[in-house]
């Protein structure tokens, strides 16, 4: 046992205050230091009246020291307990001490991300048992998932082994451990690894689970069911603990790419806790070019316990002399050491500047100016976007309106990522059908807004838009269509490119705009005209392709002009 509890939240702030202050990359990578400021700026969010959540000191320091006094099973240490290094710390006091002012607990979702033998493993058994005799759940069903049954067992077998050691433990919460579950005889509950035989899980019912190795999981089919069953629970736990991995078509890329754009506060999800510990890639908007593979002072980066742990180095650095020589050990070792994906496609938004640009857009002022719009109907099943887009004395302004049907409501809020559920509230995206996008909903939209605004063109996707496109010419809607390819995109990309950088773009901090524009990968053809790429785009662009559109078809106001936006916007 521990002769003295630390001050876990003291060491927490100290570690988030060290990698706030490291602008020299140092010692934190990118996403801990961001990581690591909205702890600090929540914990000042936190005191404010009428603010959604609260932080609580003692549940914070109550799971750090039941933590702490849990015996090491595994390896040889010099203590008897676990004395869990700060990177930890500061995990477990973000995900316990922040609290729904109904005492709940804030986050319900947890990625801590690291590279190999920095005990995620560890950390994630140590969290479910804490939560599985601590937290106040009535039938308890706790869950350690994996691709497979034997790594499910990992996080299973490090709680089973915790709960054999201890019979003080045993006695205070009526635990019993068995080859395949633990019993918590007071409440009812259990907890048990299962694997991803998806359809083999119909019944369960859990209030906590932790799905190690995320990256490793080849489809969304256990996260989907566990994510239903897990809908009656007042207040569930989905942690995620893993390493980076070969691209899949699992969640993994969905959630990590949504992590990072919550750090970087391009979305909000007070519900979501990230933490990311990686080496550093290129960053275009901060101009830092991305750490060396083999330089070992960057290796902390994604390798937090080498700062207690001196074998970790030794291990790495044996790594590393194969990995200089041999292309696939190198990937691996980028992978697995560096904690870097294996395929990374840059966004084309430098998303600095582009949040520079939040100007307010005031539609009724706008109305007496013309005005241009871009359509895009990709997709009937998710979103539907209609742009407009305004020059005022070479500043551009954009307003739009955005269509889901229910069903991509549904889906994205039982997934618990983009906040559709949350922008619908908000009168962000307009829900329009069922399964699939009422069109009705948008040809009124347009037809409104072309009443309300001076509209003089309008650009679309030809795709899937024929019997819209139809009774809009009916009405008598100005269209044109805008061809999909580098030759009609590359020239409003550079437009709007130039305008955002120079900040003489107003989009009044559109959420779902900036999470589309976050989205958004370039493609490049042989002639160096660059499109949208939708195909390698993590998730959603159509509202960016939309207000691309509608700068497209203004570049062509004017064509005795030259037909670019340069030589437009330098004539008004």
């Amino acid at each position: 046992m521990a002769s003295e509890q630390r001050d876990y939240i003291a060491i927490a702030i100290e570690y988030a205050e060290a990698a706030v202050a490291d602008t020299d990359r140092k010692r934190f990578g990118k996403w801990v230091r961001l990581a690591a400021k909205r702890f600090l700026d929540d914990l000042k969010r936190a005191k404010k009246k009428g603010n959604s959540f609260k932080f609580d000191a003692w549940h914070a320091t109550d799971a750090c020291d039941f933590i702490e006094k849990l015996p090491h099973v595994e390896g040889t240490w010099d203590t008897e307990n676990v004395v869990m290094h700060s990177s930890h710390i500061l995990f477990v006091v973000n995900l316990f001490g922040f609290r729904n002012q109904d005492g709940t607990r804030r986050f319900t979702t947890g990625l801590f991300a690291v590279a190999r033998k920095n005990a995620k493993s560890f950390l994630c058994s140590a969290i479910l048992l804490y939560c599985f005799c601590c937290e106040t759940e009535n039938g308890p069903q706790v869950i350690s998932a994996a691709t497979t049954g034997s790594q499910a067992r990992i996080v299973f077998n490090v709680a089973k082994r915790i709960v054999e050691k201890l019979a003080d433990l045993r006695e205070a919460f009526t635990l019993e451990p068995f080859a395949n579950a633990i019993a918590r005889y007071e409440v009812g509950g259990t907890f048990k690894p299962i694997n991803a035989k998806a359809s083999t899980q119909d019944g369960l019912n859990p209030s906590h689970c932790g799905i190690d190795e995320i990256h490793a999981h080849k489809n969304h089919d256990l996260l989907n069911v566990l994510k239903s069953a897990a809908g009656a629970r007042r207040n569930p736990l989905f942690l995620y603990t893993t390493t980076e991995g070969y691209e899949s078509p699992g969640p993994w890329a969905e959630i990590r790419h949504f992590a990072k754009q919550l750090l970087e506060g391009v979305v909000e999800a007070d519900h979501f806790l990230a933490i990311y510990f990686a080496v550093d890639d290129e960053d275009k908007g901060e101009g830092t070019p991305a750490d060396d593979d083999f330089d070992e002072s960057k290796w902390i980066k994604a390798n937090p316990l080498m700062e207690v742990n001196p074998l970790l180095m030794k291990e790495i650095r044996k790594e590393a002399v194969e990995a200089k020589s041999m292309p696939g050990r190198h990937a691996e070792f980028k992978i697995k050491r560096l904690n870097r994906p294996s395929a990374a496609a840059g966004g084309w938004v430098n998303l600095v500047k582009w949040k520079a640009c939040t100007g307010a857009v005031d539609l009724e002022w706008l109305r007496q100016y013309p005005c241009w719009g871009g359509l895009d109907l990709a997709s009937t099943r998710d979103l539907t976007s209609f742009r407009l887009v305004w020059n005022v004395e070479g500043v551009l302004y954009t307003h739009g309106w955005r269509f889901v049907p229910a069903a991509a409501v549904h889906g994205r809020t039982e997934r618990g990522l983009v906040p559709y559920q949350a922008w619908v509230q908000a009168g962000i995206l307009i829900e329009s059908g069922g399964e699939v996008t009422d069109y009705d909903a948008v040809e009124e939209c347009i037809l409104a807004a072309t009443t309300r605004f001076n509209v003089q063109m309008i650009g679309y996707d030809s795709w899937n838009a024929k019997q819209l496109v139809q009774k809009l010419q009916a009405a008598e809607v100005p269209l044109q269509e805008f061809i999909q390819g580098g030759k009609s995109y590359h020239p409003a990309m550079q437009a709007l490119e130039v305008s955002y950088v120079e900040g003489n773009l107003a989009h009044g901090n559109d959420p779902v705009l900036n999470w589309c524009a976050s989205n958004l990968i370039a493609r490049t053809d042989q002639n160096m005209n660059t499109a949208p790429d939708k195909k390698k785009a993590p998730e959603k662009i159509d509202d960016i392709v939309a207000l691309l559109m509608a700068i497209g078809v203004m570049q062509t106001a004017e064509p005795d002009k030259g037909g670019t936006l340069d030589d437009y916007l330098s004539d008004q």
